[in-house]
């Protein structure tokens, strides 16, 4: 893997700030040239953007972006995208040149299927602004489809909104402002709801929450759908000149939620999931060791209730569960130290599960705090694992993400005379299939050390 080293010219793009890196204030003339990767392919990897045989300029994973870079010479740049395997080896995904002006940001924008993937070279001219904006809008979904775009100040229903124009595939366009005034034809800063529609329709089927536009920059706009735990959804993302991009599902998108019943009792739990609406409630029934399957729902936040078949005792009520617009949640149920019934949630990644995955890692093993979990491939001992998730507490959930390849899993624990305590481990295991994966350390009585590793999906 290459060596990151970033000149002094680089580093300057740590001051091209989320304000977009201009401000209206006069003495911001532009007189580098700028780039800048986002990488909007649905099945892809982390991706690196590299000068051929020279530094590292930043990295994006899907509906990211890099930094801003500045301070590069003008002129035509040799440029090399790759990701890296199991093995830490680099993969040229593409080699691109791109030509480098004074005053121009040159935006690459990677779409389409990964394996035979699209980078292709946007370029625009920077200009000072002062309380306004610019729009440029384009879309990565792979189908091709082109939608409408329309616009509307913040509180304004969509009889109100303004139409845009088009947004295509691949295509790179930039929009006007429907009340442009003496002082500029851009757009006011302010806030504002943007509103999708197919080709030719006036029913929005993608509204967004309020956005605020409030730097005095290019705005790119890019659509896209979601991977992962939910799949299909369109997200509309911002881009600025910051490696920040903001997200925005559709305002009334669903969500959903997928619940695991750690318990080893033979009889089985009955769960409920209600909101305010009579017409939101949801019931299901859970065997021991059970992983349900994803289940879709309106947005909101939720009371949960369990209780174990046949034994009143056992039961929890009232727990809050929130479950936002385009948010895929996992509840796992089990029994804390007072061996009474709880639950844990957290969150699923939307990114692409194909080269990397983000894996959830649960200790639901009570007094043992600050259990190491090793991810051990077949040439690696635990003290020479690449990949672990170290200090994870009781009832705590924490995240890795992992390249495809085989692991031993094993979970230990540091006694009080700082000897390593083996809970459990596995046989060599494919962590590659596209799912998002679940891992828990339980309390059982079916092992000899009285702890195993669930893994789930």
């Amino acid at each position: 893997m290459k060596n990151v080293f970033l000149s002094p010219a680089i580093l300057s793009l740590l001051l091209l700030s989320a304000c977009g890196g201009s401000g209206g204030s006069g003495d911001n003339t532009f007189n580098d040239s700028y780039i800048q990767f986002y990488n909007g392919s649905a099945n892809s990897a982390t991706t690196l953007m590299a000068e051929v045989d020279g530094n590292i300029l930043g990295s994006a994973t899907y509906g990211d972006a890099t930094s801003l870079i500045t301070g590069l010479d003008n002129g035509e740049l040799e440029l090399e995208f790759y990701r890296i395997d199991a093995d830490d080896q680099e993969v040229t995904v593409e080699e691109m040149t791109v030509d480098l002006k004074n005053g121009d940001k040159s935006l690459i924008i990677l779409s389409g299927d990964y394996e035979d993937p699209s980078f292709i070279e946007y370029t625009y001219s920077r200009e000072e602004l002062e309380d306004h904006f610019r729009l440029f809008a384009t879309s990565v979904i792979a189908n091709g489809q082109s939608y409408d775009l329309y616009m509307s100040e913040a509180g304004e229903p969509f009889s109100a909104a303004n139409l845009l124009g088009a947004v295509t595939y691949q295509e790179l366009d930039e929009h006007e402002y429907w009340d442009g005034d003496s002082d500029s034809d851009d757009f006011d800063e302010g806030e504002y709801i943007i509103y999708l529609t197919e080709s030719g329709s006036t029913e929005p089927f993608f509204e967004s929450a309020t956005i605020s536009f409030a730097f005095d920059t290019e705005y790119v706009l890019a659509l896209r759908t979601t991977s992962g735990a939910i799949q299909d959804n369109v997200v509309v993302d911002l881009i600025i000149n910051s490696s920040s991009v903001a997200n925005f599902a559709d305002d009334d998108a669903t969500a959903q939620y997928r619940i695991y019943n750690s318990l080893d009792d033979s009889s089985s739990i009955n769960l409920t999931l209600a909101g305010n609406d009579d017409n939101t409630e949801q019931e299901l029934n859970l065997s021991a060791n059970e992983l349900s399957d994803f289940s879709e729902i309106e947005f909101g936040d939720y009371r949960l209730s369990a209780a174990i078949e046949g034994d009143d005792s056992t039961v929890f009520n009232n727990r809050l569960i929130t479950l936002n617009q385009g948010e895929s949640k996992a509840v796992v149920l089990y029994r804390d130290a007072d061996d009474a019934l709880t639950a844990i949630s957290f969150e699923e990644s939307n990114l692409p599960q194909v080269f990397d995955h983000q894996i959830q890692i649960v200790n639901l093993a009570p007094d043992f705090f600050d259990i190491d979990f090793y991810f051990v491939r077949k040439d690696e001992t635990i003290e020479s694992a690449e990949y672990l998730v170290a200090g994870l507490d009781y009832e705590e959930s924490r995240s890795i993400t992992l390249p495809s390849d085989f692991y031993e899993l094993i979970a230990v624990f540091d006694d009080s005379n700082d000897t390593q305590v083996l809970l459990d481990r596995t046989e060599l295991l494919g962590i590659n299939e596209e799912v998002n994966y679940i891992i828990t350390v339980e309390k059982t009585d079916d092992s000899q050390t009285g702890f195993e590793i669930s893994v789930l999906y």
